[in-house]
């Protein structure tokens, strides 16, 4: 029974990327250190960011006219630099809503019929020409997000790029690892009954993507290719002030969708503006069955409760570190600073509760006391904000104010403050939006404000009774409050092994005794699971079988032979 729309060419283009496919699978499976794009900048050629930064100022001030959609209207967005504090001036064509979800059934019934393999070497090639955009995406993304340009560059680049891979890899597993068909026999007496058997995986329905200011390629890729790769079609719905990043990578796929006579429909990009939102609306519509997201708990709670959808959320979590003991605690202050000062703190891992016990720690050179332990922390911090270089690679920008005005509350509302936050000066850009991290003190492990995350260029001291109440603590609000990341030091062997088996019963990845150039708010594709889903920061995890599975279900056809 033939009941796929195969082609010929979009069969040779699987042929063309199973290989690289098998081998990103492999890797997930072996979760060793494996990529499937070069972080490193160098890779891509000489040409390659000078034609990205001039496509980059080509686009400013400019409609976004690679879109294969129609426009009812262009929308000038909310971008505006962190950096310049001007306007992008870009526009976006605008879809009627009712238009765009009645273009994108007309799309499911196409979609869900191409032989997955098809859709998965369409979704590969898309990736393949993604590269060659990625300096250009990089300069989007530093002036969307406040990233600094190497992180923009690594984050919404290659790393991003890995992400999807790894999203198709897995649908590529689950996809495959039952038959399409089988032949069903079995004797009943002397009469053979004979039953032809059809597994058609289909999927659950339209996707809603829902776009992030901080990190919009990033905590996209995965779920947008997860989607589309089990048959489902994308309404993508960027935040208002981060648009132009993603808009690149949805341009490239319905131009390799149209390429191989497809609808370009299968992903469509829907803008909207600050003043004017159009989320609920989309997230609230029957035709929506699943939706991505990344944001605020707030909103994220709020999608949780809609009826009849399944959820992909990744939202705030209070992430927590506690000091047991250390063998250098330069060292640990040194990856602590980098971490907390990283894009300024804007990220959802980014450490910001620090435990340590009131007696102080052990260290292999002797005993420091909790004063001597805050103020290798504190000088670490202020090493790094204050020197030239590193300041502005390292912090980048604030993505709008209400970072700034968060922070500065906090270090009203804060009953200690070790390290004032102050804007810096960066070199290039006289007008960035810039702060460098606060460092206050909780009186108790009990303060309010230690239990609700700061996000931004923050980091809290907290003294506990001890080591093992610190652990007591991190375990409560992981189960209370959640977390997406969590650092434990400590030199005791008995203390890690009943941090992990704690922190894993509060489904939380604990990151032990980093230092050098690992650092705790980074994970890895193909290695690294981001998230857990089992905490309240989110319910989902980059890149599980349960980030594929509950976007499709199969469908047992029966064929009686005989």
């Amino acid at each position: 029974m033939n009941l796929y729309l195969s082609d010929e060419r979009r069969a040779a283009l699987w042929q063309k990327h199973e290989p690289r496919l098998r081998e990103a699978l492999a890797a997930w499976h072996r979760r060793t250190y494996w990529y499937a794009y070069p972080e490193d900048p160098k890779a891509y050629g000489e040409a390659a960011p000078v034609e990205g930064e001039a496509a980059f100022k080509a686009q400013l001030n400019r409609p976004f006219e690679r879109l294969r959609q129609p426009a009812r209207r262009w929308l000038v967005s909310d971008e505006v630099s962190p950096y310049t504090r001007e306007p992008l001036g870009i526009s976006y064509p605008q879809v009627d809503i009712a238009e765009a979800l009645h273009h994108a059934q007309e799309a499911l019934s196409i979609w869900r019929w191409v032989p997955y393999t098809e859709r998965l070497g369409l979704l590969m090639e898309s990736v393949e020409r993604f590269a060659k955009h990625f300096f250009e995406v990089a300069h989007a993304t530093m002036h969307t997000t406040g990233q600094a340009w190497m992180m923009a560059f690594q984050a919404s680049g290659p790393h991003a790029a890995d992400r999807a891979v790894e999203a198709l890899a897995v649908a590529f597993q689950e996809l495959s690892h039952i038959p399409s068909q089988a032949r069903w026999t079995r004797d009943f007496g002397k009469v053979q009954a004979i039953v032809d058997k059809y597994f058609i995986p289909q999927p659950e329905g339209l996707s809603l993507h829902i776009g992030v200011s901080t990190f919009p390629v990033w905590n996209v890729l995965p779920g947008l290719y997860a989607s589309l790769a089990v048959g489902s079609p994308v309404l993508m719905k960027p935040h208002p002030r981060a648009i132009y990043p993603i808009a690149v990578v949805i341009a490239i796929l319905q131009q390799v969708l149209e390429e191989y006579g497809l609808p370009p429909a299968i992903v469509q990009l829907l803008p909207d503006t600050v003043a004017e939102p159009i989320t609920k609306t989309l997230a609230e519509h029957p035709l929506i069955r699943i939706i991505d997201y990344t944001g605020s708990t707030e909103f994220g709670d709020y999608l949780e409760k809609l009826p009849n959808k399944i959820t992909f959320l990744e939202k705030a979590g209070v992430n927590g570190v506690l000091i047991e003991s250390v063998e250098d605690m330069d060292a640990v202050a040194k990856n602590l600073a980098f971490s907390a000062s990283l894009y300024s703190g804007q990220m959802c891992t980014a450490p910001q509760n620090v435990y340590i016990p009131r007696e102080g720690i052990r260290t292999t050179q002797g005993h420091l006391s909790y004063e001597e332990v805050t103020a290798a922390l504190t000088k670490a911090i202020e090493d790094l904000a204050s020197h030239p270089k590193a300041a502005p690679a390292i912090l980048g920008a604030l993505q709008n104010d209400a970072v700034v005005q968060r922070i500065e509350n906090l270090a009203t509302a804060a009953p200690v403050v070790r390290r004032s936050p102050q804007a810096y000066t960066h070199p290039q850009y006289a007008n960035a939006r810039t702060l460098t991290p606060v460092v206050a003190e909780a009186p108790t492990p009990e303060a309010d404000f230690t239990w609700v995350e700061h996000f931004g260029p923050r980091l809290l001291f907290i003294p506990v009774e001890s080591a093992q109440r610190g652990l007591e603590i991190l375990y409560q609000i992981a189960r209370e409050k959640g977390m997406l990341s969590c650092a434990i030091y400590t030199t005791d062997a008995d203390f890690k092994r009943q941090a992990t088996r704690l922190l894993a019963e509060a489904a939380v990845p604990v990151s032990f005794n980093f230092r050098g150039q690992v650092f705790i708010n980074q994970s890895v594709a193909f290695s690294d699971f981001h998230g857990t889903g089992g905490n309240p920061a989110g319910n989902a995890s980059f890149t599980d079988v349960s980030f594929i599975v509950k976007r499709f279900r199969w469908i047992g056809i029966r064929d009686c032979v005989q």
